[in-house]
């Protein structure tokens, strides 16, 4: 996972709708809930939320974690930062 500034604690979790229509994942940078439907939402999946609060955008994929209270983690990248290293 890249290091960056501000790294906010929830931003290491992932909570499941209640509804059970998908998960919630919070903004590295603000700690913003961002909601994702269920498709995506699985281990190996790729998000890509921005934050509300300050448009900054993020690639998140979920890994599978038997210690995590969803069975899954996510692991955070700066969209730009994967940009500028794959050119």
């Amino acid at each position: 996972m890249n290091e960056f500034e501000g790294h906010h604690p929830n931003s290491a979790r992932i909570e499941l709708a209640p509804e059970g229509d998908g998960v919630r994942v919070f903004t590295p940078c603000h700690g913003l809930r961002v909601f994702f439907s269920i498709g995506p939402a699985v281990p190996g999946g790729a998000l890509d939320p921005v934050c509300r609060e300050c448009g900054r955008s993020w690639l998140c994929e979920l890994v599978a974690d038997d210690q995590a209270e969803a069975g899954m983690r996510p692991v955070w990248t700066e969209a730009d930062q994967k940009q500028e290293g794959g050119q």
